[in-house]
Parts: structure tokens; sequence; C-alpha cells
């Protein structure tokens, strides 16, 4: 028996999908090799991972370290306002979501 070809056509759909699979290994490839190279980096500066953007801030110290910045609000609130800020979102997408169908 022969296979047949598919003869079914390109969507839309399946252009964008196959466009983002590419992109997302692209980008994933982008990235390690950038890593196995050391590129992005400034010379003299190793602070390790996250804080190297920091560095680029004048006076950074007293945004993110705690004994330069004090906050009036207590952290506990901040976490709480924190969530209840991502259940509002969570509802009104749902919201939207149902009244956009």
């Amino acid at each position: 028996m022969k296979k047949r070809k598919s003869s079914e056509p390109l969507t839309p759909l399946k252009v964008v999908c196959t466009a983002g699979i590419l992109f997302f290994v692209a980008a994933i490839f982008v990235a390690v090799y950038m890593m196995a190279n050391n590129m992005g980096q400034v010379p003299g500066i190793d602070f390790g991972p996250g804080q190297y953007y920091y560095t680029d801030i004048p006076g950074w110290q007293k945004y993110f370290l705690p004994d330069h910045y004090e906050n009036p609000v207590p952290l506990g609130v901040l976490i709480f306002m924190f969530f209840v800020w991502g259940f509002l979102m969570y509802r009104l997408w749902t919201y939207l979501d149902q009244k956009l169908k």
C-alpha cells in the first residue's frame, strides 16, 4: 500500500503555531549560545545572575537593599495586596472571556 500525502491546506493557525515553535527553539538556541560564550556581561563586574542589571541604576542600593529603603506599609500587607490584585485580574479575565464569546 502506498501512503497518501496529506492534501490539507495550511491554515493560519498552523502557520502561527509553526512560527511560534520555531521562534521558541531559536530563542533557546540563542540563549544557550550567549551563555556558552559569556556574551552580554560587563567586564569587571561579577555579581552573579540577577544583580548584574541593578548596577546600571544610579543609586540602586537605596531601592534594593533593605537597610536603605524603609517602606511604611508592612510586607504582609503588600503580599496580601499582590494576591488580591491577582484574584481580581483573574475574575476580570474570566468575565471578559464569557462575555466576548
